[in-house]
């Protein structure tokens, strides 16, 4: 006859006190690490971001210019369905693309729903309210039926200057950790994106 071995109890071990305390602290000490280094890559990738929306959009206007044949521009809008007023150079709040033809008043004209079906908006785009986006003035750009950039007052070519926002009403910064970005549009409709150096004014 088979005997049962009796079962054995198995005691749980748990931390104590001291292993627990170590270990608390060892989370802080990653947590105080890895928080402000996320914090810094967000912010990064907050310009990232608005660079190559601008950047694209950019891109994308000249070549619906050259595809309608037709003006396509661009402007500052703070509602997505008007060009901004004032003498502002922030496309913080967002930007219109817009195509048309010229007629008797030529380029460089202001979007307005008044004004289709003779404007055809093609996008809105939102800006981002973590980062500062300054052009060179505050005048439509504007691209002409070749894609090439038409001049306004004179200015066939505009940058535009990308930067974290550090707190609302400043211009932004552009450091070592989270630097700037330079978005400029050459006479041939050309785009290049450059870093900022650290310290160098957000606005143009």
């Amino acid at each position: 006859m088979k005997r049962s071995l009796p079962m054995r109890a198995h005691a749980t071990a748990g931390l104590s006190m001291v292993e627990l305390m170590i270990t608390i602290a060892v989370l802080a000490i990653l947590l105080a690490v890895a928080v402000p280094s996320l914090r810094t890559a967000m912010r990064r990738g907050y310009v990232s971001n608005t660079t190559n929306a601008l950047a694209g959009d950019l891109t994308y206007a000249r070549a619906e210019a050259a595809g309608r044949h037709k003006y396509v521009s661009i402007c500052r809008s703070s509602d997505a369905a008007t060009c901004a007023g004032g003498t502002s150079k922030s496309y913080a709040t967002g930007w219109l693309i817009y195509a048309y033809d010229g007629g008797s008043t030529g380029p460089n004209q202001a979007y307005s729903t008044t004004a289709t079906p003779a404007h055809a908006l093609l996008r809105a785009s939102k800006g981002d309210s973590r980062t500062t986006l300054a052009a060179t003035d505050e005048k439509v750009l504007t691209f002409n039926q070749s894609g090439l950039p038409v001049a306004n007052s004179g200015r066939t070519a505009e940058s535009f200057r990308v930067c974290v926002l550090n707190k609302a009403g400043d211009g932004g910064e552009s450091t070592v950790e989270i630097p700037g970005r330079t978005v400029s549009l050459n006479a041939s409709g050309g785009v290049s994106i450059a870093e900022l150096a650290p310290a160098t004014a957000c606005t143009l």
